[in-house]
C-alpha cells in the first residue's frame, strides 16, 4: 500500500483486518448502506454510525432496534424514536456521501457508574528515533453521551487502574496484566501501520474493554494525537513524559536535518 497521511477509519479497518491477531480485535464494520445498516441492526441490535474521516467523536450516532421501531442518539442528548427503518436511515445518513460513513457493531464496553469508558494509549518516538510507550488513561463518557471523547461528550479522564478496579473489580495483579496487554497491542498496531507504509512518529490509540475483559480496537489516530487529556489526571507523570518525548523527537529531527 502506498503511504497515506491521516487515513480514514475504513481504510485502517481494512489494513488491520489483514493482520492475523489484530483482526480479532476489530468490531464488525462496513460502509453504511440501507442493507448494511438493516443487517447490522438485525444481528447486533445496537450500532455506531461514524464519519470515516471524522475525529474527536464528531457526528457519531448510536442507533438501536427497539420493540416498537428504532432509536438513535447523536453524540449526546435525548434519544429520538422513529417507527420506520427508512426514516432511521435518512436521519443517520444526514445527506452525507454514502462511502464516507461506516456502520459498526456497538461493543458493550465496561462501565463506571453506568458510563462506558475507553482506553487512550500513546506511543511515540523519542530523542533517538525509537518507539516508546508514553502513557494511558481511561476516557469516561459524559452523562447521556454515546461517545467517550472527554471534551465533546462531557466526560472525564481517570487512571486505568481506577477504571478497571471500579468497572470489572480487577485486583492489582489483573490490572497490571491488562495494562501490559494494552501496551503490547498498541505497539503491534503501530508496527503494522508502519509496515503498510504509514509514516508517523506518534499515535493515539483508542482501545475498548468489554464487560468480559476483552480488548477491542475503537480508533487509531496516526496524525497529531491529543495530549491535553493527560493533563487532566492528578498525577502528571504521563503528561510530562509525553511532552518530553515530543520535544526530544523534535530535537532529534532537527539534528538529522542539519
Amino acid at each position: 500500500m502506498s503511504s497515506s497521511w491521516d487515513p480514514s477509519k475504513w481504510e485502517l479497518h481494512r489494513v488491520y483486518s489483514k493482520h492475523p491477531d489484530l483482526t480479532k480485535l476489530l468490531p464488525p464494520t462496513s460502509i453504511l448502506s440501507s442493507s448494511t445498516l438493516k443487517q447490522y441492526l438485525d444481528d447486533y441490535r445496537a450500532v455506531y454510525i461514524k464519519g470515516s474521516s471524522q475525529h474527536t467523536g464528531a457526528g457519531i450516532i448510536k442507533a438501536m432496534k427497539t420493540k416498537d421501531g428504532y432509536r438513535y442518539v447523536k453524540v449526546k442528548g435525548n434519544a429520538v424514536d422513529v417507527k420506520s427503518f427508512r426514516e432511521l436511515y435518512d436521519k443517520v445518513k444526514d445527506g452525507r456521501p454514502r462511502r464516507s460513513i461506516i456502520v459498526q457493531k456497538a461493543i458493550d464496553l465496561a462501565k463506571i457508574d453506568g458510563r462506558p469508558f475507553s482506553i487512550r494509549t500513546i506511543v511515540m518516538k523519542d530523542g533517538k528515533g525509537e518507539w516508546r510507550y508514553g502513557g494511558m488513561l481511561a476516557k469516561v463518557a459524559g452523562k447521556g453521551s454515546v461517545i467517550t471523547n472527554v471534551r465533546r461528550g462531557g466526560g472525564y479522564a481517570a487512571t486505568v487502574d481506577d477504571a478497571l478496579a471500579q468497572s470489572l473489580g480487577y485486583d492489582r495483579n489483573r490490572i497490571a496484566k491488562m495494562k501490559r496487554k494494552l501496551i503490547r497491542t498498541s505497539f503491534k498496531i503501530i508496527r503494522h501501520a508502519r509496515r503498510n507504509g504509514y509514516r508517523t512518529h506518534e499515535a493515539g490509540l483508542d482501545l475498548g474493554i468489554d464487560k468480559k475483559g476483552r480488548i477491542w480496537i475503537i480508533e487509531v489516530n496516526l496524525l497529531y494525537p491529543s495530549y491535553g487529556q493527560f493533563n487532566r489526571l492528578q498525577d502528571k507523570t504521563f503528561y510530562r513524559r509525553i511532552k518530553r518525548f515530543a520535544a526530544d523527537y523534535r530535537t532529534y529531527r532537527r539534528n538529522r536535518k542539519s
